[in-house]
């Protein structure tokens, strides 16, 4: 379960795909239990979903100028000192990654 590695990622880390090759660099984790407290607070909202998988926003680019991605947790293959890898090539990145869910403006 992907949730064992919210506790280890930080900005700045490395975000690469199963290859290897550099995606980007953490800029922010949503994670799950603020959507599911948000929903309890003002009810349920488009795009919010009771047991929704954590989000990573990857902001990529020279000096992380570029777009941002948003994956989730659920494509995360494994955390380790050297960064973030998720299960994917970069040259096959889900293109939904590239829209930022609209729930999480609401997230703080």
């Amino acid at each position: 379960m992907q949730e064992q590695y919210l506790g280890r990622l930080i900005p700045d880390m490395n975000v690469c795909d199963i290859e290897g090759q550099k995606i980007g660099a953490v800029a922010r984790v949503y994670r799950d239990e603020f959507a599911t407290a948000l929903q309890q607070v003002e009810g349920p909202a488009e795009g919010v979903h009771p047991g929704r998988t954590a989000i990573m926003e990857v902001k990529t680019g020279l000096l992380g100028l570029g777009k941002h991605l948003y994956i989730p947790m659920s494509a995360v293959d494994v955390v380790t000192e050297e960064g973030v890898f998720v299960a994917t090539k970069k040259d096959e990145l889900a293109e939904e990654w590239s829209r930022k869910p609209d729930y999480l403006d609401r997230l703080q």
